[in-house]
């Protein structure tokens, strides 16, 4: 090993794992505090855990920041300074201390090869005071022979100091335009009912919320039309197939989302056309042709865990807590952080010892042979230096553990990817059949057929046994033309058309990595797919959940009325960039060329100063009247025929604002309306017809959603709950799979399977009784909603294959109390009983305070939730006491002129009749 310098290097990893793959690769090197660092005679190896530090807040800085006041913004601190993360106190204070050993000559700076890793290092240096000579190991593979050979090239830390310089100008804007943002809206927003409510913003989460705000919107502002297909049915050999007529002269192009070519929206012209092909001759043509389904990437971060979304209903969260588990506690998988898709080209070997120890695995020992023997395809694809970030894609380590539930499932998932990517493709049968009747077209495409599994068999896929096929119209031929047919009755059929599907969490995560695609202006839109869209691999499940932590969307990730509300005043006040990927876009463009030299950190800083200086003056100095301006009307006021205006937090008469004025009319709607954001045109329609169709999204005491009317009697708003929409406990328009899950466990009928509705889990068997009206008829059904936790497809199929589920730690009771349990079977099936663990066990979910449980079961057949919930919740986790309530604190003198009148503008909006309305609470965090 070549020596630099005379003493000891201190080398830096961003992460333990690293360490421990630096030291053994090294080697010499003693174990020293039970793993809190290792040193040989050369160096001595330690770790951080991420960012251990983290920029001071204002308080921190001056506790005249402790009152939050527009008088203060923007606060732009003279210099920006650290503070140790809480729980990595212990961390730093061992980096600390070795740092100043005396024997330490110089630091290696072993964190990751990107901007991130350089600032942890970077902050941490400079955090302890104490400068030495650095060197830079640039790993992009952690082979042994990679780390020998990066310790055989260190590089001089200098340079990488335009790297370090975009990477702290990264933190600090983020900083400025969060808390600065974030303080505005709050003290702007605020309303005499949601004091302490915070309106948290960044440049990242408010962008994420405008794309699911947005989605909302189109979903309120749909209003269903009717329309008509018309489902034609022929024979040929004996064969009966149907189809459908379509428009070959429509206008895709031009065309708005609800019109396609198959839609009639005339009545009269589908029964037309039903008249016009009867008794006619028909003739077929069809093509027949081979797709191929590529081999899948191995997976990022991101894509495993819009996977992990589609296949088990997991959130990110959820999915990115297993991979760690499966990384850091199990050993199973690589580094899950990851925003690369690929491996380094020295890789090729640690596949195939991978590939050894999986051909002892039962389960994957099929697939792992065939790779043994007939070679590894598609290599160029997945073998690729260019390709590799700061890490490569997440693949098994070879590491066989015993695991369960969530950990087991997903590093099978991960395993079966990762052996899937060396297959060939899987190919399929298309048809597509074309039948003339009377010059009218009616087109059949039937279900396409596995001919070739391809990487699919790793996933358990078997080619079509030839029960399902679309027999040719010319046996043995691919093309067919002009062949008779015989027409039957045609009918019409009549639908309505439904508004856009609500983004999905998969969706979502989608939407935030192309971000750049979306954007116009190319430079902008080339430098935002270079950062790999908004947030990074690492950081989109937080993001996510601090958008539900924050109240802005759902746990369904459907927009909540607050949420539409920041993103509505942001463009109001025409402070729409802050609501743009287009912002992080051009940050990327000012990085790139600190970290190039073309432009300074000060430079970059005092632009960034400026922009946030722009949203504080934007946020903090309109006019609540002159945002929400009386030149619109939406129709006459139905008490006074006065016009009805939109206001900030309602729509009202014209006089309704005028609260002095006891005889002032007192018509208003709200636009939060049992949790379903009103939008204009719905009020639009009241006014007009004095009742809406049937809406979605109205939430209940527990969080369900149901649907309901709204109509205007006698003056107000009232709510007219259709028949049993109370159970309907998520809204249709979210993604259910239409995958059969397990086999029925009652074994109802032949071929009964078990299926996700919006509702519940229920077999076919239960569905049908449900169709026929039988509310309580015979079959199997498992709760999508119970305690006011959501459970999942994994949470079914365990219960199916264990007969009970693993330990739901969020569950709460009627008295709001969280509890943990698990689901076990009862009754034959026929019901399920609430078992909490051993009394005294400490029981927590990842990133939960441990709380004592007690031992007991409760029985709730048919998924109703006992009362006794209630007392066993209360002794596995009592209720959080409440805090006590602070003194009243004294109004802050206002300053002079608008912005000092503005502290209350929106409060001066909100008339005295909401004083009634539930309050709520937050506490201000801003988050990038």
């Amino acid at each position: 090993m070549r020596t630099w310098m005379a003493g000891k290097g201190l080398i830096i990893t961003e992460k333990p794992s690293v360490a421990k793959d630096v030291v053994a690769a090294l080697g010499g090197f003693e174990e020293k505090s039970k793993g809190e660092y290792y040193e040989s005679d050369d160096f001595i190896c330690t770790y951080a855990v991420g960012h251990i530090l983290t920029l001071l807040e204002p308080e921190d800085i001056s506790t005249a920041f402790k009152r939050w006041r527009l008088a203060d913004l923007p606060i732009v601190p003279e210099e920006f300074k650290t503070k140790p993360v809480p729980k990595q106190k212990n961390r730093l204070a061992v980096i600390k201390k070795l740092i100043e050993r005396k024997d330490v000559t110089y630091f290696v700076n072993a964190c990751d090869a990107a901007r991130e890793g350089e600032l942890i290092f970077r902050e941490i240096v400079k955090y302890v005071g104490l400068q030495k000579p650095v060197k830079r190991l640039w790993l992009q593979s952690m082979t042994k022979k990679a780390i020998l050979d990066g310790f055989e090239n260190l590089q001089n830390g200098e340079k990488y100091e335009g790297l370090a310089a975009a990477a702290e100008c990264r933190a600090n804007a983020d900083w400025l335009i969060g808390m600065n943002a974030t303080r505005a809206l709050t003290v702007r927003l605020k309303s005499k009912n949601q004091r302490g409510v915070s309106w948290s913003a960044g440049r990242v989460q408010t962008p994420t919320l405008s794309l699911l705000v947005e989605r909302e919107m189109e979903v309120l502002e749909h209003m269903p039309q009717s329309y008509w297909t018309v489902q034609g049915n022929f024979e040929i050999n004996g064969q009966v197939y149907d189809g459908t007529w379509y428009d070959p002269n429509f206008d895709k192009k031009n065309a708005t989302r609800e019109f396609k070519e198959d839609r009639i929206f005339d009545k009269a012209k589908a029964e037309q056309i039903i008249t016009a092909i009867k008794g006619k001759a028909a003739l077929a043509s069809e093509v027949r042709k081979p797709s191929q389904r590529a081999a899948p990437l191995l997976f990022d971060l991101t894509s495993l865990q819009r996977t992990a979304n589609t296949r088990f209903g997991w959130s990110a969260t959820r999915t990115l807590r297993a991979a760690q588990r499966c990384y850091e506690t199990h050993k199973v998988l690589t580094y899950p952080r990851t925003s690369s898709k690929v491996l380094p080209e020295d890789y090729r070997p640690e596949v195939e010892r991978v590939l050894v120890s999986f051909a002892g695995i039962p389960e994957f020992a099929p697939h792992a042979k065939h790779l043994q023997g007939a070679g590894l395809l598609n290599q160029d694809k997945i073998f690729n230096n260019e390709g590799v970030t700061d890490h490569f894609a997440i693949i098994p380590t070879g590491e066989i553990r015993a695991m369960e539930g969530d950990d087991q499932k997903l590093f099978d998932l991960v395993s079966r990817q990762f052996m899937a990517a060396f297959y060939p493709p899987s190919v399929y049968e298309e048809v597509e059949r074309t039948t003339v009747v009377a010059d009218n077209l009616f087109r059949s495409r039937p279900p396409r057929v596995l001919k070739t599994a391809g990487w699919e068999a790793v996933f358990g896929k078997v080619p079509d046994n030839g029960d399902k096929a679309f027999a040719a119209l010319v046996a043995g031929k691919d093309k067919a033309e002009g062949v008779t047919v015989q027409s039957h009755d045609a009918v019409v059929e009549e639908h309505e058309t439904k508004p856009p599907a609500r983004i999905s969490e998969a969706g979502l995560l989608s939407l935030m990595e192309n971000a750049g695609r979306q954007i116009e202006n190319e430079e902008i839109s080339q430098a935002l797919r270079g950062a790999d869209g908004l947030g990074t691999a690492a950081t989109r499940a937080d993001i996510i959940e601090n958008l539900k932590n924050r109240e802005y969307v759902d746990e369904a990730l459907r927009a909540t009325p607050k949420g539409i509300r920041l993103i509505d005043i942001l463009h109001r006040v025409k402070a729409s960039r802050l609501t743009s990927a287009e912002l992080t876009g051009q940050l990327e463009i000012f990085l790139n060329e600190v970290e190039a030299g073309q432009r300074t950190a000060a430079e970059f800083m005092l632009e960034i100063g400026t922009y946030a200086k722009d949203v504080v003056d934007r946020t903090r100095d309109f006019d609540f009247e002159e945002i929400f301006p009386e030149v619109d009307p939406l129709g006459p006021c139905p008490n006074c025929a006065r016009p009805v205006f939109e206001r900030a937090w309602f729509y009202g008469c014209s006089e309704s604002t005028k609260r002095s004025d006891k005889k002032a009319c007192d018509f208003l709607i709200w636009k939060d309306f049992n949790g379903r954001y009103i939008n204009p045109n719905t009020v639009r329609i009241l006014i007009e017809k004095k009742v809406t169709p049937e809406l979605d999204g109205f939430k209940n005491a527990n969080g369900k959603s149901y649907r309901a009317t709204l109509a205007i009697e006698n003056g107000k708003l009232v709510r007219q709950v259709t028949e049993n929409s109370e159970e309907n406990v998520s809204d249709t328009n979210l993604e259910v799979s239409d995958e059969p899950i397990a086999p029925c466990p009652l074994r109802c009928e032949n071929d009964c399977k078990v299926m996700e509705t919006p509702q519940d889990f229920a077999c076919t068997t239960k569905l049908k009784s449900r169709e026929a009206g039988e509310k309580r008829g015979a079959g199997f059904s498992f709760p999508r909603m119970l305690c006011k936790r959501e459970l999942k497809r994994t949470d079914l199929v365990s219960f199916l294959e264990t007969k009970e589920t693993p330990i739901v730690y969020d569950f709460i009771s009627k008295k709001g109390r969280k509890f943990s349990a698990k689901l076990v079977m009862e009754n034959d099936w026929n019901g399920f009983r609430f078992e909490f663990p051993p009394r005294g066990k400490k029981v927590a979910a990842e990133g939960e305070d441990v709380v004592e449980a007690v031992e007991g079961s409760v029985l709730a057949p048919e998924g109703q939730m006992p009362e006794a919930i209630d007392a066993a919740a209360a002794a596995s986790g009592p209720a959080e006491k409440p805090k006590k309530k602070a003194p009243a604190r004294k109004t802050a003198a206002k300053a002079k002129g608008k912005t000092a009148a503005s502290d209350d503008e929106a409060a001066d909006q909100v008339p005295a009749l909401e004083k009634g309305k539930k309050k709520k609470s937050g506490a201000a965090t801003v988050v990038p």
